[in-house]
């Protein structure tokens, strides 16, 4: 079921992604880089950022498991409380939006302060704010929604929302052909809002079929609302955590080289790739059904559940993680390198790409190691573990990023007085620059999973490591294997293009032959799973 459900997620998930980059091909089309592509990617931001907050983490984190509880109770309690909930977002994300819309010149001067030199960027910047601030509410209904389906082993709903949001920005798009730039920004800014209720209404068959109802009820004083904002508000911080840790990485990024930012930031477009269409799928699956299985009191469904997410996660990112590594250079290539981005900024990018790499594993399976704090109602474990992160993450860039040389401005005079006085603690130092960021971000990932393995253990006693660790061996090994025959496809001097497509032909064949000599059983399962999925088509709905 597990896998089953990630499957389908993954795909759909695939297929958003494979519209969104049509849609961003056809918004780099009709907006280029202008002021007004500018105004309309920081006014999409906005309600995106509090999304991070409101939706996809806090709440996620704080109603899986309240309504695993309920539904423990019965399904008709588990349809009041998914009624209560809902009117405490209404209570909780019609203001937010009021707010923004009111708002929005100063939330504007907050986020993009430049913009207030150009009063025609501004203005219009502030315009498509306020249109696209109710698109919160939107998000947070549909990530509830999610959280719910998955409860009742109904899988896809976030999935064939974002599906379905692109489909509509891609007709807005093209309802935007003929306009002056403007007006396009205008009508993209009112098809976010479209698209965020049509998500809404499309998951009506699935909230029938879940015997749930969209109607809200308020009751702000129930003991379900009071247990989502118990768990919300070090969830919200834990949200917060990692927000101050991208904008760190930018601060700092912002010293080194010309370049170090969009090197870094499109080295991380790339290497969430593989997060995005498999350990979020794998993660959004999980949670639910290991909170339903703790408020059973069902530890052996418990420990299974969660061995059995971390090895598929070994089985998938680790192989992922080698072939971003070796195939880095081209994939940029491919991706990026045209009009002003040149092969200098290529490789300098595959480089980062190289070092965010390293990180991939460790970050997917302390997502799923989250996820069972979570569903034993600990949200702020995780909450303290991210901060320690953010700390190890900021020490460690520090040490690898290179002597930064103060400029007589406040940060740079600052982060050099950090650097000085780390140093005289910790002699070890190297000048990694742009490298080193991404690097640094791959050790605090680390970290974090041996921490939160530890405070694991130690809270629940016997788990089935041997399983995960044997997983991750075997993956690894094959991956090296996988790896080499790579790497002696890149070194054939092929065009981007088909350096990629090449080492792609090469790397599934020789992992899974490999899997198959060390016999892996993830190989086994995840061939039933595909064989099950083709005999009949996957329910999203």
């Amino acid at each position: 079921m597990l896998l089953r459900g990630t499957a389908i997620v993954s795909l759909l998930t695939l297929l958003s992604r494979i519209l969104g980059f049509v849609r961003d091909l056809l918004v780099a089309r009709l907006l280029g880089a202008s002021l007004f592509a500018d105004a309309f990617f920081v006014a999409f931001r906005i309600p995106n950022l509090l999304r991070s907050f409101v939706a996809e983490g806090a709440l996620t984190s704080a109603f899986a498991p309240t309504f695993s509880t309920s539904l423990c109770k019965g399904k008709e309690e588990a349809a009041a409380t998914f009624g209560r909930v809902s009117g405490f977002l209404l209570v909780i994300t019609i203001p937010l939006s009021l707010l923004g819309i009111i708002y929005a010149p100063e939330v504007i001067r907050l986020i993009a302060p430049g913009f207030a030199v150009n009063s025609e960027k501004f203005e219009l910047c502030v315009l498509l704010t306020r249109i696209m601030m109710p698109y919160i509410a939107c998000v947070s209904f549909i990530a509830m929604i999610n959280s719910a389906l998955n409860a009742l082993a109904i899988f896809g709903a976030s999935a064939w929302a974002q599906v379905i949001m692109n489909l509509v920005l891609i007709a807005g798009a093209l309802a935007a052909l003929p306009f002056d730039p403007r007006t396009t920004t205008t009508i993209l800014a009112v098809s976010v809002l479209i698209g965020g209720v049509i998500q809404i209404f499309a998951q009506i068959p699935a909230v029938r079929r879940g015997g749930l109802s969209l109607r809200p009820s308020v009751e702000l004083g129930h003991r379900d609302i009071r247990e989502v904002l118990r768990l919300m508000i070090p969830a919200t911080i834990g949200a917060s955590v990692y927000q101050i840790t991208i904008f760190f990485a930018t601060l700092l990024a912002s010293l080194l080289a010309e370049g170090s930012v969009s090197w870094l930031f499109y080295a991380d477009r790339v290497a969430q790739f593989p997060l995005g269409i498999f350990s979020i799928a794998l993660a959004s699956v999980l949670l639910p059904a290991l909170a339903n299985a703790s408020a059973a009191d069902d530890h052996d469904t418990f420990r299974g559940g969660l061995s059995n997410s971390l090895r598929y996660t070994s089985f998938i990112i680790i192989p992922m993680a080698f072939g971003i590594w070796a195939l880095a250079l081209p994939i940029t290539e491919l991706l990026f390198e045209r009009g002003a981005f040149s092969h200098q900024s290529s490789l300098m990018t595959s480089r980062a790409l190289q070092a965010l790499a390293f990180g991939l594993w460790a970050t997917s399976c302390y997502s799923m190691i989250v996820r069972a704090f979570i569903a034993k109602k600990d949200t702020i474990t995780p909450t303290l573990i991210g901060v320690g992160s953010l700390i190890i993450y900021v020490i460690t860039a520090l040490l690898m990023m290179g002597r930064v040389e103060p400029h007589g401005d406040l940060l740079s005079e600052s982060v050099a007085h950090m650097q000085s006085a780390l140093y005289s603690f910790i002699p070890w130092h190297t000048t990694l620059g742009h490298v080193g960021l991404g690097a640094a971000s791959s050790v605090a990932a680390l970290c974090s999973l041996v921490i939160i393995v530890a405070l694991f253990t130690r809270r629940i006693g016997s788990f089935p490591w041997c399983a995960f660790v044997m997983s991750t061996v075997r993956s690894t090994c094959a991956s090296v294997v996988m790896t080499v025959a790579v790497t002696w496809v890149v070194a054939r001097g092929f065009s981007a293009a088909a350096s990629v497509a090449a080492g792609l032909a090469v790397a599934v064949p020789v992992y899974i032959l490999a899997c198959k000599t060390l016999r892996s059983p993830e190989l086994g399962e995840t061939v039933e799973v595909i064989q099950r999925l083709s005999k009949r088509a996957p329910r999203h709905t």
